[in-house]
């Protein structure tokens, strides 16, 4: 079973905008209705971070915001607002990919890529010559919204878990320019920002906007998923892990067994006492890889999942019986107690995590966190403390809008019980952000903070 915040990056640039078929209210109101009757009949973590009657009254609120005809763009994100509110991170919609191309070319783009340096906005790169932009500067305004403004206007709309918003951060980073036109200024074909530049001076500067194929330079790539890594250096050993799917490792000819079984025993042998295990975007896979790795670093015989519940519909595969009001999976590896390698590491890691490390690589980093068996350095993981929904899902289509809304079926509970981390992610030990220079710069603050505590202790 695969679970991975890459599978929404798939998905969040396919929607439906200009020139689409308007939706009567009659329409609106009936793919409404299927949403909420699938979510709650199949979604065994609808509930979890939010009352059912905060769910009812969230879809009577968007009932009461329709109007007699509204085109299929409104429509989505009225739709991207009720998901946001199942705090579900593997909670997804995506529209028709004819839509959207034809929303790409429809609109001009902020012609410039940004990144998030904790909740602060800087220019990464530009496809422009006016305004004189610079990689570095903080952007404050945009069009007279402060940023923290048109975060909010774009984080409704986005799915994570519980309340964890690095996840948010990393995704809108990602993909700015398309959810600003989206979801705060549809209309905009100008852009006036207000700068902070590296000296400490403000300044404003406009540019226009540019159509999306002219932008493509500017595309941020994913983090590479298929690597399995381990390098020794002067005073620690690195690994890293780009991701727990096996789909993935496979077609790239990898053997993640093996990996780490040859890994760890070389590790042993050179008797090494400081390991760096690399976990930033890797967005989950195969509950399972997750379990193993953990048990490398296990000083005790350890739970992984305490439970995995599904809803009274549930239909699909696997192992299910009832017990004190909850219909358990049973038949689930990731349920039995697991038992410390015979080649287990016994020095001390450190752990990078950011808002990327997300559904099976939170829950090691829950797992590992949880036991104390590791030392975490970076960003709060982007997937939650508590668990997830996910593993076996199904796809609604909405019969009228035709949206298509990913349905987790799967409530994990992560064998984590007592934890005081309620919607949250694994928090750092070290939370570390980059400073503007650093990041022009191209510094790894993150590693660095590592090889420091490192040569500290």
């Amino acid at each position: 079973m695969l679970r991975s915040l890459f599978l929404l990056v798939c998905s969040v640039c396919t929607v439906w905008h200009l020139g689409a078929q308007d939706l009567s209210h009659e329409q609106a109101l009936e793919d409404l209705s299927a949403l909420e009757s699938n979510l709650k009949r199949y979604h065994a973590g609808l509930t979890r971070f939010t009352p059912s009657d905060s769910i009812d009254y969230y879809f009577e609120l968007v009932k009461s915001r329709l109007s007699d005809q509204q085109e299929v763009a409104d429509f989505y994100r009225e739709v991207t607002f009720l998901l946001n509110k199942v705090r579900c991170g593997h909670t997804r919609s995506s529209m028709p990919a004819t839509a959207n191309d034809r929303f790409k070319k429809s609109h001009l783009f902020l012609p410039v890529s940004v990144t998030y340096l904790g909740n602060k906005l800087y220019i990464e790169d530009f496809l422009t010559n006016e305004g004189g932009l610079k990689k570095g500067e903080e952007i404050l305004t945009i069009n007279g919204l402060s940023i923290k403004e048109i975060n909010g206007e774009i984080f409704d709309h986005h799915s994570s878990d519980g309340f964890v918003n690095t996840s948010k951060y990393r995704l809108t980073e990602r993909y700015f320019r398309y959810y600003y036109q989206l979801y705060v200024a549809p209309e905009a074909e100008r852009y006036t920002l207000t700068l902070r530049a590296l000296d400490g001076k403000l300044r404003r500067a406009t540019v226009s906007g540019e159509n999306w194929e002219q932008l493509k330079r500017l595309d941020k790539p994913l983090p590479e998923r298929a690597v399995l890594n381990l390098d020794h250096r002067k005073d620690y050993s690195y690994m890293r892990i780009g991701t727990f799917g096996s789909y993935s490792l496979n077609n790239a000819g990898l053997d993640y067994d093996q990996f780490l079984e040859d890994s760890f025993r070389d590790l042993k042998r050179k008797n090494v006492k400081n390991l760096v295990l690399d976990l930033r975007g890797n967005g989950g896979g195969d509950d399972n890889y997750g379990a193993l790795l953990v048990s490398y670093f296990a000083k005790e015989p350890f739970r992984y999942f305490e439970r995995i519940e599904v809803t009274d519909d549930y239909t699909g595969y696997g192992t299910v019986r009832s017990s004190e009001g909850r219909n358990l999976m049973t038949s689930h590896k990731g349920l039995s107690v697991w038992q410390p390698q015979a080649d287990r590491f016994d020095g001390k890691v450190y752990v990078l995590t950011d808002g990327w490390s997300f559904s099976t690589c939170a829950d090691v980093a829950t797992v590992l966190h949880h036991h104390k068996w590791a030392t975490f350095i970076g960003e709060e993981t982007g997937g939650g403390y508590d668990g997830n929904t996910s593993g076996n899902s199904r796809t609604l289509r909405l019969p009228h809008s035709e949206i298509n809304i990913n349905l987790p079926m799967w409530m994990y509970t992560t064998a984590n019980i007592g934890h005081s981390y309620y919607g949250r992610g694994v928090i750092p030990n070290y939370p570390v952000v980059a400073i503007p220079e650093e990041f022009v710069a191209g510094t790894d603050v993150v590693l660095e903070k590592a090889e420091r505590l490192i040569r500290r202790n």
